[in-house]
């Protein structure tokens, strides 16, 4: 008697635990779609990476853009490959390579070295000329006014690379810049920072070899003040599409382009900090320039694959911004090795016409700025959540932003 009298008591405890469990469990799932990543979706609310176009947008178009065939990672090529690194992964040194003349890391690179798995007296002759000492505070390749070859120039103030460098950062196994004579690589550490680098070998022996590298902070804004690898001192990771997005059908950033010296001007605009020297510049577009798909512009009216329609709705929300220079197109830029980029004709047809369909409709954001991010206005996307791990990053030194 006693027990069958419990039961029910019992029952209703059971009941109102499993209720408690789905109520947490539903505010959990909640706040976990109101906040991200900052390993796959980096870069604070009010970055330009992160922050919508405007109605106060005001839109001019870029003098022959049209006539330059449009990409995805051309070739497989000219991105940046990004890797995050857990607490458990090997850790590397970071050594230093020259960055001009016959033993320059990217004149290896041009002529065919690999970023990875080089023979052991090709991996002994990088090392013989590298040093562990940071040579550059910033993009040895990069100025504020007009290039020659005796000229560096760089901003009165940004995020020194000596400011924050260790000589030492967590690589996950099996990691490999982009193949081509940039050979960038970005590693996300376990602390929030990010180990951005230029013309990279990574050797079998705990070593990578590079000519430039510096720390950002991935909760920083992703200006040039945070000292990238791009001529632009945009950080290499900033504005690719990253794995897992085109799938997801949304891309909730700006997007980065990389275009000719025949469309760029040698000018900098925000959020760029620098520009090519010895460049070739002979057009009008400023390098950091904010290109857009006009308000007026239907999406959902264009003849686009679901892949495609997100790549327009990112540009037409968040913009497309230029960080560098090279190549004969406009290259739009993935992460190396997202399996959803793929190029073959006969499997994507689709995405060639894709693309040029996103880029015959872009126009310039005249008056993006860093009191005007997207022309100002009502914006036309949400701002980013904030981070599920608010946490400032630890050592080395975290300096305030600009």
């Amino acid at each position: 008697m006693i027990l069958g009298a419990a039961r029910p008591k019992t029952l209703v405890l059971l009941f109102a635990g499993l209720v408690l469990f789905v109520v947490e469990a539903f505010e959990y799932t909640a706040k976990a779609q109101q906040t991200r990543d900052w390993r796959t979706w980096p870069f604070s609310e009010q970055s330009p990476w992160n922050h919508p176009i405007g109605s106060g947008a005001v839109y001019a178009s870029v003098r022959g853009l049209t006539s330059y065939r449009a990409s995805i990672n051309h070739d497989g090529r000219w991105t940046s490959a990004v890797y995050v690194a857990s607490p458990r992964d090997p850790e590397v040194h970071l050594y230093f390579g020259p960055a001009w003349g016959s033993d320059s890391l990217w004149l290896f690179l041009d002529r065919g070295g690999l970023n990875c798995n080089n023979s052991c007296s090709t991996e002994l002759k990088l090392l013989s000329s590298a040093t562990p000492t940071l040579p550059f505070d910033a993009n040895y390749y990069s100025t504020t006014s007009t290039p020659n070859d005796s000229l560096w120039v760089l901003p009165p103030d940004y995020m020194r690379a000596s400011n924050q460098y260790r000589s030492t950062f967590r690589l996950p196994a099996g990691a490999c810049p982009s193949p081509d004579s940039d050979s960038m690589m970005a590693v996300f550490q376990p602390d929030g920072w990010v180990v951005d680098i230029y013309a990279t070998v990574v050797t079998s022996g705990g070593i990578v070899v590079a000519t430039m590298a510096s720390y950002i902070d991935a909760r920083g804004d992703g200006t040039g003040w945070w000292d990238g690898r791009r001529a632009s001192m945009l950080p290499s990771f900033a504005g690719l599409i990253r794995s897992g997005e085109l799938a997801s059908g949304r891309i909730p950033h700006a997007l980065a382009v990389q275009v000719p010296a025949s469309l760029l001007k040698e000018q900098v605009v925000w959020p760029a900090y620098t520009f090519d020297r010895n460049s070739g510049y002979s057009g009008t577009l400023p390098m950091g320039s904010l290109l857009a798909i006009p308000a007026a512009v239907d999406v959902e009216r264009l003849v686009l694959s679901t892949y495609g329609r997100a790549i327009a709705h990112a540009a037409q929300d968040y913009g497309v911004y230029v960080v560098d220079r090279g190549g004969t197109g406009i290259n739009f830029m993935a992460e190396y090795g997202d399996p959803d980029i793929r190029w073959e004709r006969t499997t994507e047809p689709a995405w060639w016409q894709d693309i040029e369909t996103v880029k015959s409709l872009l126009q310039r954001v005249t008056n993006n700025g860093p009191t005007s991010i997207g022309g100002g206005g009502t914006l036309r996307a949400p701002l980013a959540p904030p981070f599920a791990d608010p946490q400032p990053p630890s050592p080395p030194q975290l300096l305030p932003g600009p």
